[in-house]
C-alpha cells in the first residue's frame, strides 16, 4: 500500500522502469580524434553513434537506477561536466523512441503498435515520394555471402583492383582517342530505346544492379562486416536487388567503409570496360553488340549520375560521409539549412545542438541546397526520359503517373513538412515581426515576378543550310552519268553544260523510230504513186492505205520528237548564271548484283561517272554564294510563338565558335509534308520520322518550315550543313511557361 511518504518522494529519485536492451552490440571508434560508440540494433538493423557521455548514460539504464543516481554517476565520471535531470529525461526519451530501451510497465504493446503504424506510414510516404526507386525487404543473405566470398576474395585484393582500374582506363582511352568514330557508331535515341531493345535494357539493368549489390555485400565480408538484408528494388520500372551493408558502420577504419561504398561502382566499371571492348570489336546490329552497348549505357549513366554523385543518397554520398567522418550528412546539412532559414526568415533562434557540425556550417547549408536542386534535375530528367521513351507507344499514361508521384515528393512533401514545422505549439509566437514581414515581402515580390513579369523567351529548332533563291537542277530523264563538266564551286553562265547522261533505251527507241519513219516515207511515196496510177476501187483502196500510213507517220514523228526532247534533256544545262552548289551528301549504299551502281557523295564528284541518276534527283543548285539561307524545322508546339521579323541566332555544328544573326524572313502557314532528309534522326538530325506503308518517311510530329536569310561574305557556309537556331520570341511569364509544360506533359485538351 502506497503511503503519503512514498507519494512525496521526488519522481527523479524513483528507479526508472526502462533498461538497455541486452541484444545491442557496440564498438568504439574515433571520429576526428574524438572517441564515439557505435551501437547496433540487430532486429531493425539500425545504427546509432553516441559520445562517451551519452553511451555511459545508456549503460546506466538497468531498470533500477533513478534519474538522480544517473546524474550523480555522470558528474562523478565526467568532471567537471554538469547535467540536469531534465536533460537526462529528454535523452532517455529519445533512446526509448529509437528502440534501444525496454520498459517493464503496462501498455507497452499499445505504444509499440502505434510506433509501428507511424513507421509504416512514413515508409509509405517515402515510397510515394520516390516511385523511381521502391524497395521491398527480402532475405538474410549472410549464408549465401559466406559461400560466395572464398570464391571471389581475389577480386577485392590490391592487385586485382589495380588490374581492373587499368582495364577501365584503357576502355576510356579507347573511347577518347576514337571519339568521332565512337559517336558515328552510336545508334539514334529512338533506335536505341526502341521497343525491341527494352528487354535488353531491362535485363542489363537488372543483372548489373544484382552484381553491383553483391559487390557491396562481398566487400563488406572482405573487411569483416556482415550483411543481413537483401531485397528487391524497382529501379526506374526495372526489378533488381539491393543489399543493406549498414553493418560497415561497425568497422573502425573509415577507408574500409568507403571501399565498401565504392565496391558496387567498382564492379560496374569492370563490367562496362569489358562491354566497351566487346561492343567496339563486334559487328553492329548483332545481339552481342546491342547487349554490350546496353551494359555500357546502364553502367556509365548509373555511375556518373547516381551512384558516384554525393548529392544523391547513393554510394557517392556514403563514401563522402565516411571520408568526412560525418554520419547522416544529409540530415545534418538539412538541419543546418533549416535552422539558418528559420533564424533569417522567421527570426526563430534555434536551440544549441551539440550533434551538428560547428565549423563551416555555410558549406553544409550549400550542400543541402545543391542536393535538393540536383534531385529536382535528376527526377525531371528521368521523367522526361521515360515520357520520350513511351511517346508514340500508347503507354504515355505510365510516364504521366510517374510524373505525378514524383511531383508529390518534390513539392507536396516539402510543403507538408513546412506546415508541420509551423504547427508546433509556440512556434508562431516565437517569430519576430521584422523577419516575418521581410520574408513575406520577398515572397510576394517573387510571386509577382513569377505571375506577371514577362521575361525573355526563345525557341530552339534544328536547321539546314541552303542557297537563297538558288535554281535547282533536277534530272528530268533517267540515265547513266557519262560526263560532268562542273564541280562544286564552279562559276557558270546561263545555258552552260553541266553534265551529260546516256540512256540506252532512249537511243535504241530513237534509232527504231527513225527507221520506222524512213520505211513509212517510202510506203507513202509508193501509195501516192499507186493512187495516181489507178482508178476506181484500186484508187480508193490506195487512198485509204495512204491516209493510214500518214497517221502512222504522224504518230511516229510525234514519238520521235519526244525521244529527241528526252535526248536533249539528258544534257543538263544551267538555268541561270552563278555558283554551283552540290546537292545534299548521300552516304554510300551497297550495290545489288545485276543492277546499275548508284551514286554516293554528290553527283558532281568524278567518282560517280557511270552511276545511274533517277528522275527527280537533284543534280546541283546554282545561286549566289554570298546569299545563303537557313531552313528551320519548327515543331507545332512552338509554331504560335514564332513570327516573321523575329531575331534569330544561328550556330552551325561545324562552326561552333561562330554565331550568325538574322531574322525570320518567311514562315510557312501549312505543315511540312516531306521532312528534310539531313534533319531526320536517321541521318543524324533531330526530327523523328516513321516509315509509312509505301516506304516513305513521315514526320512523327507536325512541323512547319521557316526561312532565315544569312549573309556569308567569307564563304564559310556549305549546302547541307546542320545547326541550331535560337529564335527570340515575345517575352513570357514564368507562370505561363510552367502551365505550358504541365499541359504538354499531361496532354490536357482545353
Amino acid at each position: 500500500m502506497i503511503t503519503l511518504t512514498d507519494s512525496l518522494v521526488s519522481a527523479s529519485s524513483r528507479p526508472l522502469s526502462v533498461r538497455c536492451r541486452p541484444d545491442l552490440t557496440s564498438r568504439k571508434q574515433l571520429y576526428h580524434g574524438t572517441p564515439y560508440w557505435i551501437v547496433k540494433e540487430p532486429i531493425g538493423l539500425n545504427y546509432f553513434r553516441f559520445q562517451e557521455e551519452e553511451f555511459a548514460i545508456l549503460q546506466m539504464l538497468d531498470g533500477k537506477t533513478s534519474l538522480d543516481a544517473i546524474k550523480e554517476q555522470y558528474e562523478a565520471k565526467f568532471p567537471p561536466g554538469k547535467i540536469s535531470v531534465e536533460e537526462i529525461a529528454r535523452f532517455v526519451g529519445n533512446l526509448f523512441q529509437s528502440g534501444l530501451l525496454m520498459a517493464d510497465v503496462e501498455g507497452q504493446g499499445k505504444q509499440l503498435i502505434i510506433r509501428k503504424e507511424e513507421r509504416q506510414h512514413k515508409q509509405l510516404m517515402a515510397t510515394l515520394s520516390n516511385v523511381l526507386a521502391i524497395r521491398f525487404k527480402g532475405i538474410d543473405p549472410e549464408r549465401l555471402l559466406k559461400w560466395l566470398y572464398p570464391k571471389t576474395r581475389w577480386f577485392f585484393t590490391t592487385t586485382a583492383v589495380m588490374i581492373c582500374l587499368t582495364l577501365g582506363l584503357a576502355a576510356l582511352l579507347l573511347v577518347g582517342v576514337q571519339w568521332e568514330t565512337f559517336q558515328a557508331k552510336l545508334p539514334t535515341f529512338h533506335t536505341f530505346f526502341a521497343g525491341k531493345n527494352w528487354i535488353w535494357l531491362g535485363l542489363t539493368l537488372a543483372i548489373t544492379k544484382v552484381l553491383h549489390e553483391f559487390g557491396h555485400g562481398l566487400s563488406c565480408k572482405h573487411f569483416g562486416g556482415e550483411c543481413h538484408e537483401m531485397g528487391v528494388m524497382i529501379l526506374v520500372l526495372t526489378p533488381c536487388l539491393y543489399c543493406n551493408v549498414s553493418d560497415s558502420w561497425m568497422l573502425p577504419n573509415k577507408w574500409h567503409r568507403a571501399a565498401i561504398g565504392a565496391a558496387g561502382m567498382y564492379v560496374e566499371v569492370v563490367i562496362a570496360s569489358l562491354a566497351t571492348f566487346c561492343w567496339w570489336f563486334t559487328e553492329p546490329n548483332t545481339i552481342l553488340n546491342q547487349v554490350s552497348l546496353s551494359i555500357m549505357f546502364v553502367c556509365s549513366v548509373s555511375t556518373l549520375l547516381f551512384n558516384g554523385n554525393p548529392l544523391l543518397r547513393y554510394d557517392g554520398y556514403y563514401i563522402l560521409s565516411d571520408i568526412l567522418e560525418i554520419p547522416n550528412l544529409r540530415q545534418k546539412s538539412s538541419s543546418i539549412l533549416n535552422r539558418k532559414l528559420g533564424s533569417l526568415c522567421l527570426g526563430i533562434e534555434p536551440p544549441e545542438d551539440p550533434f551538428l557540425p560547428q565549423k563551416k556550417q555555410g558549406l553544409f547549408a550549400l550542400y543541402s541546397i545543391a542536393a535538393v536542386l540536383y534531385r529536382w534535375l535528376i527526377v525531371f530528367g528521368i521523367v522526361f526520359f521515360l515520357y520520350k521513351v513511351f511517346e508514340g507507344t500508347g503507354f504515355e499514361i505510365i510516364g504521366q503517373l510517374i510524373a505525378t508521384f514524383s511531383l508529390y515528393g518534390l513539392i507536396v512533401q516539402p510543403i507538408w513538412k513546412l506546415g508541420k514545422y509551423l504547427s508546433v505549439p509556440g512556434r508562431i509566437h516565437s517569430m519576430k515581426t521584422p523577419n516575418l514581414l521581410g520574408t513575406l515581402s520577398v515572397v510576394a515580390v517573387l510571386l509577382a515576378v513569377f505571375l506577371f513579369v514577362p521575361l525573355p523567351h526563345h525557341v530552339v529548332s534544328p536547321l539546314e543550310i541552303q542557297p537563297h533563291q538558288a535554281a535547282r537542277v533536277y534530272v528530268e530523264v533517267p540515265g547513266i552519268l557519262t560526263k560532268t563538266y562542273v564541280q562544286s564551286g564552279s562559276i557558270v553562265e546561263q545555258g552552260a553544260k553541266l553534265a551529260e547522261l546516256d540512256n540506252l533505251d532512249i537511243n535504241l527507241e530513237t534509232v527504231r523510230l527513225q527507221g520506222e519513219l524512213s520505211v513509212l516515207q517510202e510506203e507513202i511515196a509508193h501509195l501516192h504513186f499507186e493512187r495516181n496510177q489507178t482508178r476506181g476501187e484500186d484508187a480508193r483502196r490506195a487512198n485509204n492505205e495512204l491516209l493510214a500510213a500518214e497517221e502512222r507517220m504522224t504518230s511516229a514523228q510525234t514519238r520521235l520528237d519526244q525521244q529527241q526532247e528526252d535526248l536533249a534533256r539528258l544534257t543538263l544545262t544551267a538555268p541561270r548564271a552563278g555558283y554551283v552548289f552540290p546537292p545534299p551528301f548521300r552516304s554510300g549504299q551497297a550495290t545489288v548484283e545485276g543492277l546499275l551502281p548508284t551514286w554516293s557523295g554528290t553527283p558532281l564528284q568524278q567518282k560517280n561517272e557511270g552511276a545511274m541518276l533517277q528522275t527527280s534527283e537533284l543534280f546541283c543548285q546554282i545561286g549566289d554564294p554570298t546569299e545563303m539561307e537557313a531552313v528551320l524545322a519548327i515543331d507545332q508546339s512552338n509554331r504560335n510563338f514564332v513570327a516573321q521579323g523575329q531575331a534569330v541566332e544561328i550556330i552551325i555544328n561545324h562552326l561552333p565558335d561562330m554565331t550568325f544573326e538574322s531574322a525570320i524572313q518567311q514562315i510557312a502557314t501549312t505543315e511540312m509534308t516531306e521532312p528534310p532528309r539531313r534533319l531526320t534522326e536517321r541521318a543524324g538530325g533531330e526530327l523523328l520520322t516513321q516509315t509509312d506503308p509505301t516506304g516513305k518517311e513521315q514526320l512523327m510530329s507536325t512541323t512547319y518550315q521557316a526561312r532565315v536569310l544569312l549573309d556569308d561574305p567569307e564563304h564559310l557556309l556549305r549546302v547541307g550543313l546542320r545547326g541550331q537556331a535560337k529564335i527570340h520570341t515575345a517575352p513570357r511569364t514564368l507562370a505561363s511557361r510552367l502551365w505550358r509544360l504541365i499541359t504538354e506533359t499531361f496532354n490536357f485538351k482545353l
